[in-house]
């Protein structure tokens, strides 16, 4: 029996025929093409670790999706390539690299494995004619359909009941923080857009940063770890108390808990 993954590959087909059908029935704007070339958004700026930090996902795990890994099995060894193959191996990462990571972080949240996120990325390829989907607008508006979709829930094996309530769970909650511009990621509200923290790459070097000001959030939680008063604070960085709470929420989540 073919395995699942080949069954993707061989769906591709299907699916080139249904696009140049223009999507009959699938209820969602075609948009423009995305440029992953933009500056901001492109260039590496993040170290792995970085990554794993800023997103919250377990250590390793960003550089296991855009690096690849290898593991041993039956006395073989088994090369699991990046996700999103490049030209040249990655050695740091950019801010479409980290909102790809966090999109996946996501689903590991529901209990989702490496193999089954890869697969779930490989039809979100096919469908949305996209190289890097999770990262498009297009999928925050089709999103809902490509999880019910029929054959998603026979390729993917993941289940329709498990496929939805990962969407409506953590995928839209997650989708709904983050900004676009020209369908792709642009920029990233981490604790949700009521909270005054964001990560945009033309701030703070990418850094999470207080919302309007530039001020890092990893600064805010310096000077408080240090001693100084909210109103000290305030005064240096010309930030308000609100803004000093939102940055130490992000910082410091188990005080802030």
């Amino acid at each position: 029996m073919a395995s699942r993954d080949t069954d993707v590959r061989e769906c591709e087909s299907r699916y080139n025929h249904r696009d140049e059908l223009g999507r009959k029935g699938r209820g969602y704007p075609m948009m423009d093409s995305v440029s992953y070339e933009h500056p901001s958004v492109n260039r590496p700026r993040y170290s792995f670790a970085e990554v794993d930090r800023i997103v919250r996902v377990s250590p390793g795990t960003s550089r296991r999706w855009l690096k690849g890994y290898h593991f041993w099995y039956d006395t073989q060894r088994h090369e699991m390539p990046p996700v999103t193959p490049t030209a040249e191996t990655k050695e740091a990462a950019s801010f479409v690299d980290l909102m790809e990571v966090a999109a996946i972080g996501e689903l590991r949240k529901k209990g989702f494995s490496f193999k089954r996120i890869r697969r779930i990325n490989s039809y979100c390829r096919l469908y949305l004619k996209e190289p890097r989907p999770l990262v498009t607008q297009k999928f925050k508006v089709a999103g809902q359909d490509i999880f019910l979709d029929v054959d998603f829930d026979v390729l993917v094996d993941v289940g329709r009941e498990a496929g939805m309530l990962a969407w409506r769970e953590v995928l839209r909650p997650f989708l709904e923080d983050v900004e676009y511009e020209n369908d792709l990621a642009r920029r990233w509200w981490p604790l949700g857009r009521e909270h005054m923290v964001v990560v945009d790459p033309d701030y703070g070097f990418g850094l999470p940063v207080v919302e309007g000001t530039g001020v890092r959030t990893e600064i805010i939680a310096e000077r408080h770890r240090a001693g100084d008063t909210t109103d000290e604070i305030a005064y240096d960085f010309d930030v308000t108390p609100r803004q000093i709470n939102d940055a130490l929420r992000w910082e410091m989540p188990k005080k802030a808990a």
